[in-house]
């Protein structure tokens, strides 16, 4: 028979494994996203990321593998770094509304989100450089993010809101697109001049989708 508080405490030590596991890996991708707004890509080394979170190179490469492991990780995390925050406020009905509600967090100056979004622009203006797996978790996530608003955009045209001329996956393409293009030129903007352009930016796709609106 187990001995209840022997299994207690090696509960408790799992447990302790994994929260320092979680914790190192939270620290290293954080590194990662600091180093790259500083350096860009191809700057950061593993021995830099390792020494900024505070570990040693063996262990974030115990973690990752190499650098190109480590930085697939870190575009995923910050895909889902962004859709959670996101989905944490949005209120918005699928369709239309939920569109342009992608449209206007994405533009938003989110002080959690703001070195999230610098990295992430970072990692997309060497994109023409790179190659490998790397390549591949940047088009995944362009894929998604595309594939996420032609759905929505589907929804809206079903539901008469959305004009039924317009080809969704086109237009999909079109607003992430156009959306990252902002975003990007939005870095560093004063909050006043951001909140502007975004409004700006969310009145012209909203005029470009809805239904009857000129």
């Amino acid at each position: 028979m187990d001995n209840p508080l022997q299994s207690q405490k090696a509960g408790q030590s799992r447990r302790t494994q994994h929260e320092r596991r979680e914790e190192a890996t939270r620290r290293i991708i954080d590194s990662a996203v600091e180093l790259i707004c500083e350096k860009g890509m191809a700057g950061v080394t593993m021995r830099e990321i390792g020494s900024r979170s505070g570990y040693s190179r063996a262990l974030t490469a115990h973690h990752y593998g190499d650098k190109e492991g480590l930085l697939v990780a870190m575009i995923d995390q910050i895909v889902v770094n962004i859709r959670t925050a996101r989905l944490a406020h949005s209120q918005a009905r699928p369709g239309l509304e939920s569109v342009l509600d992608i449209v206007h967090f994405t533009l938003g100056r989110d002080p959690a989100q703001v070195r999230t979004l610098q990295a992430f622009h970072a990692i997309l203006a060497e994109r023409r450089n790179t190659e490998g797996a790397v390549a591949e978790a940047l088009e995944r996530m362009t894929n998604e993010s595309t594939t996420h608003v032609e759905a929505e955009l589907r929804i809206g045209m079903e539901a008469g809101e959305i004009r039924s001329d317009l080809d969704p996956a086109v237009e999909a393409i079109a607003i992430i697109g156009a959306m990252r293009g902002v975003s990007a030129q939005l870095i560093g903007a004063s909050h006043d001049r951001a909140e502007a352009v975004r409004h700006a930016f969310v009145g012209i796709i909203e005029r470009g989708l809805r239904h009857g609106m000129k």
